[in-house]
């Protein structure tokens, strides 16, 4: 396989400067069982605020994505 061949680059981050670590408040070396559990508890909080929900909705599936590649 060539060099750089099936890996699909990180998409952009919907607003400049976002740290996915941030976005879900797990640390660099958090597992992927981690990373999975913060997204999951911060998705309910997201869901539940109407005023702000879908922009963090966004921030937060863009992170998942990234830390996990998938």
């Amino acid at each position: 396989m060539a060099a750089g061949e099936g890996l699909t680059p990180d998409p952009p981050p919907p607003e400049p400067g976002l740290d996915p670590y941030r976005v879900l408040e797990v640390h660099p070396d958090a597992r992927p069982e981690v990373i999975e559990a913060a997204f999951g508890v911060l998705r309910e909080i997201a869901c539940a605020d109407e005023r702000d929900g879908h922009r963090q909705l966004v921030r937060l599936l863009w992170a998942r994505r990234v830390l996990l590649r998938d």
